[in-house]
């Protein structure tokens, strides 16, 4: 037998340092599994001393500027009531703090970030009027203006955004749409001609990157030859643009947003399901173009790969079969949801649109008539775009309405399932989608609940649970995932987080790879003087 040669210790030790640098390297270059990594790091937080008897704070993004924090107090000056405002920076150090005047009847209904400006919207407490006042304020907490809008029109708000120098006011006259525009400089109000159409809903009201604005109306009538209406002004409200598109016979549009131009293309994407229905059968798009006839491209939830990961695999699997069989019978689908769009984002490569399922789980017959509470298609004076009196980012947000506060607040209304992020090309055909499943959270509306970032070509998910942070990153290039669960790190290592109200906070993405994320604590230190204490906080909170 010729005996095996044994290399001298030396050189084995040289040969495990070169094959742990081959490794390492492989590893760096995202050829190996612990590439699919991620770091989630806590480097600021914000704490305030919270009472019982204080009004919750309301967090506002000014991007890379910092944050915004505003409540309404039970303080009065001069007969006016004190809104407090606090501006924070980056690093969540406050930089300055001030306290509004606010006449007591008037009430918050939206708030708008635009060019270096806070925008606060307030309709006026006379009785059976819709009229506003807009306070103006710089990100420094300047108060450069305000301005009285009165449209002398019986117009409910749904829709708050400002293009240019008017503030596009969206909204309904008498149960049909309108839009009017206010204009800063002249003080002028204007009705955009073209929006008073029976059993028609404006389901969006966007403002473009070069300060046009975008309208879409969706035909819900009962009639045939439907139609989805898509139009674009300029600040003045001149039309530039129109392109209408017909709606299938058996099928009906639930939702539906545009993108701003980031992008050469203008696109429409939301939900759609069977003919008058509440539930959604899947995604649709569509490319705008006024030139040529186009067709809605219509995506059902079981044509999708990741959607139904909320499920069973083995119910997700006959979902995805009986679709396939459907789709192929040219037959509408069963599986339904009910789904709600809350973000689209323009990239390199075309469209994502952030959406969450959730299930409806109490009766909330006792808020019939008020449009914000309901989860459901309201056709009148409701966008569900703007469930429990918000808009949602990039188009004026609308504050929580006064009786939504936490002394009258319904619990247990709605419980969300998943957050899905789907996306589309230029052409508006579905090119990949992904899912995070939300561990039974419940809301008193439907409020967003999970963010998400795009980073090169990993996707980051997170979602507030308790005094917890969820955290999915997804690898797409090498189709890997990974879940990890994060404390909130607390102001010191000596802290106890004792309890985290519920319904309270959330997360958001902030800028480039930082989220804030935000709630009300209650915390113990056995080393301090006050060794409990009720505090509203924010993390800021960077995934890499």
């Amino acid at each position: 037998m010729t005996p095996i040669h044994q290399p001298s210790l030396p050189a084995r030790r040289f040969t495990m340092h070169l094959n742990r640098c081959i490794c390492i390297s492989l590893l760096l270059l995202g050829l190996g599994p612990a590439a699919v990594t991620a770091q989630i790091i806590q480097p600021n937080r914000f704490e305030k001393h919270q009472k019982n008897s204080d009004d919750y704070y309301n967090v506002i993004s000014l991007g890379p500027n910092g944050l915004a924090l505003f409540r309404e107090r039970d303080k009065f000056k001069n007969s006016n009531r004190i809104w407090e405002l606090t501006f924070l920076d980056t690093l969540l150090t406050e930089r300055k703090g001030l306290e509004l005047e606010i006449k007591e009847r008037n009430k918050m209904i939206g708030y708008e970030v635009h060019n270096g400006h806070l925008y606060f919207l307030f309709r006026t407490g006379e009785t059976n009027k819709n009229d506003f006042e807009l306070v103006d304020l710089t990100f420094g907490g300047d108060e450069v203006s305000r301005h009285d809008i009165k449209p002398d029109l019986d117009f409910k708000l749904t829709h708050f955004s400002k293009a240019g120098n008017s503030l596009a006011l969206g909204g309904y006259v008498n149960n049909e749409p309108a839009v009017i525009l206010y204009d800063l400089g002249s003080k002028g109000i204007k009705v955009v001609p073209g929006f008073f159409q029976k059993d028609t809903e404006l389901v969006d009201l966007r403002v473009n990157q070069n300060q046009t604005f975008n309208t879409v109306l969706i035909d819900r009538s009962t009639r045939d030859n439907r139609k989805l209406v898509l139009r674009t002004f300029d600040e003045s409200g001149k039309q530039l643009l129109e392109d209408v598109v017909p709606i299938d016979e058996e099928r009906s549009l639930i939702t539906g947003i545009t993108s701003t131009l980031e992008r050469e293309e203008l696109m429409i994407i939301g939900t759609w399901g069977e003919r008058n229905a509440k539930q959604a059968l899947g995604f649709y798009a569509i490319t705008v173009d006024p030139f040529s006839d186009q067709k809605i491209q219509y995506f059902s939830f079981g044509q999708l790969k990741h959607y139904l990961d909320y499920v069973s695999p083995k119910r997700a699997q006959r979902i995805k079969d009986n679709t396939k069989e459907d789709v192929a019978a040219n037959r509408l689908p069963n599986f339904t949801n009910y789904v709600m769009p809350f973000r689209i984002l323009e990239y390199n490569k075309g469209f994502l649109i952030l959406s969450e399922a959730y299930n409806p789980v109490s009766n909330m017959s006792a808020y019939n008539g008020n449009p914000y509470y309901s989860p459901f298609y309201n056709p009148y004076g409701f966008n569900p775009y703007y469930p429990g009196g918000y808009f949602y980012p990039g188009m004026g947000r609308m504050y929580r309405p006064a009786m939504y506060g936490p002394n009258m607040r319904p619990t247990e209304d709605i419980k969300s399932l998943e957050t899905t992020l789907v996306a589309f090309d230029a052409d508006g055909k579905v090119m990949w989608d992904e899912s995070f499943k939300l561990d039974e959270i419940k809301m008193p509306g439907v409020e967003q609940v999970a963010d998400f970032n795009l980073l090169g070509n990993r996707v980051f998910f997170i979602y507030k649970k308790e005094s917890d942070l969820k955290v999915k990153t997804i690898f797409l290039a090498e189709g890997d995932s990974q879940e990890i669960v994060e404390k909130i790190k607390p102001s010191s290592e000596l802290d106890e987080i004792r309890s985290d109200k519920e319904y309270e906070g959330g997360v958001r993405h902030w800028y480039k790879d930082a989220f804030y994320v935000w709630g009300y604590q209650t915390i113990r230190n056995a080393t301090l003087e006050d060794r409990v204490r009720d505090v509203f906080y924010i993390n800021k909170v960077v995934a890499r």
